[in-house]
Formats: C-alpha cells, sequence, structure tokens
C-alpha cells in the first residue's frame, strides 16, 4: 500500500474566505508540503466542469507528478428515496461526474448512498441498489467505477452495503462497483472493527479517516518521551491491520477531520501510518 490524501483534509483552506486553496494548485500543494504523490478530489472544490478548467487540473497533476485518483461526489438527489423522481434526479447529477472523472483519468468517484429519511428499509436498500445499477450503466461506458463509501444514510450499516455490493455486482460485474470503507464513518455504538471486515472485500478504495493525535506521550518504562503518535478516538493500528489483511493493495488516504491545523494533521497522520504499511 501507498499513501495518499483526500481533498477533505484540507477542506478548511479550499473553504476559507481569504487566498483560499484552489483545487489546480491541490496537486503541487501535496507535494511540496506533504511529499506525497497521489490525491483523491472532492466535488465541491471544483470551480468548474468545463474541458478548459478540466484540462488545467490535468496538467496540474502532471506538472507536480501527482496522480488524480478518484472524485468523492456530494450531489442533491437521493439514491436510496422511496421517490422515483427523486432517485432519477439523484442518478443525473451524480453521473454527471462519470465523464469529468474520465477526463482527468481518474479511476472512480465516490457517490452516496441516500436514505437518511428511511421509512422502509426494504423500499430503500431496492431503490439504492437499482440507482446504482443504472450508475454503474454510465460508468461501464466510460470505464469508471462507482464507489461506496459507509458516508450517512443506508450505508451506515455494513451489512446493507454487503447486499448492495452483492446484488450490483451480479447484474454489473466486480469492477463496476466497488466500496470505499473509512475507517471512522460509523455510527457510535457500531462495532468499526466488524463492519470494515465485512466492506473490505469489496475495496478499491479505502479512507484512512483521521483525528487529532498526541505527538508525544511518556512512557511508564522508560525516561525519556516516547516518539510514537497516539490516536484516542479510535485505533488506527488494528485499521490498517484490517485492510492489509484482507488483500488490499491499493491507495490508503488519508482523511484528517481533527480540530487542529490541517497540514499539521496530515503530516502527523503520515507519520503515524507510514510504520503501519
Amino acid at each position: 500500500m501507498r499513501l495518499s490524501l483526500a481533498g477533505w483534509s484540507l477542506h478548511k483552506l479550499f473553504q476559507r474566505s481569504r487566498y483560499p486553496l484552489k483545487l489546480v494548485h491541490f496537486p503541487v500543494f501535496t507535494k511540496e508540503e506533504l511529499g506525497l504523490d497521489a490525491i483523491e478530489l472532492n466535488s465541491p472544490f471544483f470551480e468548474s466542469r468545463e474541458p478548459d478548467y478540466l484540462k488545467r487540473l490535468v496538467a496540474a497533476g502532471q506538472r507536480a507528478g501527482v496522480k488524480l485518483l478518484n472524485i468523492a461526489v456530494d450531489e442533491d438527489g437521493d439514491l436510496a428515496s422511496e421517490d422515483q423522481e427523486e432517485c432519477e434526479r439523484g442518478i443525473e447529477n451524480y453521473g454527471r461526474w462519470v465523464p469529468v472523472a474520465r477526463e482527468l483519468g481518474c479511476t472512480a468517484i465516490r457517490a452516496n448512498s441516500g436514505g437518511k429519511q428511511v421509512t422502509d428499509h426494504a423500499k430503500a436498500v431496492a431503490a439504492c441498489i437499482d440507482s446504482f445499477r443504472k450508475l454503474c450503466d454510465r460508468g461501464k461506458a466510460d470505464g469508471i467505477t462507482i464507489l461506496m463509501e459507509n458516508h450517512g444514510g443506508i450505508s451506515s450499516d455494513a451489512d446493507t452495503i454487503v447486499k448492495i455490493m452483492e446484488a450490483v455486482r451480479e447484474t454489473h460485474g466486480a469492477d463496476a462497483i466497488g466500496t470505499l470503507p473509512d475507517f471512522g464513518n460509523w455510527p457510535e455504538g457500531v462495532d468499526r472493527f466488524e463492519s470494515l471486515n465485512k466492506i473490505m472485500p469489496f475495496a478499491k478504495a479505502v479512507h484512512a479517516k483521521v483525528s487529532d493525535m498526541d505527538e508525544r506521550l511518556r512512557h511508564p518504562k522508560v525516561s525519556d518521551m516516547d516518539e510514537r503518535l497516539r490516536h484516542p478516538k479510535f485505533d488506527l493500528d488494528r485499521c490498517v491491520a484490517i485492510v492489509k489483511e484482507s488483500g488490499y493493495d491499493g491507495y490508503l488516504g488519508i482523511e484528517f477531520e481533527g480540530r487542529g491545523e490541517p497540514v499539521e494533521g496530515v503530516r502527523r497522520a503520515i507519520r503515524k501510518l507510514t510504520p503501519l504499511l
């Protein structure tokens, strides 16, 4: 595995009111400031989907020597809605990012499952399966995989994700759809490690979610400071071990969501995760 950077890690920089980080500057920023050579893009940070803008993004990645891996898309339209028109709206809105990914040389887009306002879980799952099959139709035409992340709605449940993956793969194949497991997005009370185990077999990308870390801790058995980093939110070591045990050998995308300064947060994540690979 190799480390990459999920663009959401720097959302505070992208979204600041004065001198925001521009997406076209993201590749060189990642390489020069953080030493990473692969990134995930986020749809909210795009200034345009016009061909000239996309060419600028491609050129920026090439100049920096940074690979554009995928696009994490957040769009209007609930793909698990019991209202067919709402599903179709979501399919259309998410689907328009498929040719964008193709033009950028990305391999996948992440679409949200929907289903945050579920009244009938079975109907929501059926609607989501149908929506993702239609997105996969678009994806296969352009060589783009559709990913589902544990990112709220019905995707908060690992068994539901597995059911959707199996159903869509039965009709569209394993290359058309996959999971984007995130270490940190599980609801309170859910066994994140068991859930991660369940969805990793379908993984085509992974988010190593990182919150704030303790930089230096005094070890009770040594006289000096322990240089190892601790991640109090949850056991990052165990999450990475689960990823490795699954046989996954793609990019592990750092997604920093701590309270601290994001660049320093990513640097600490790199220091923490690199030895685990």
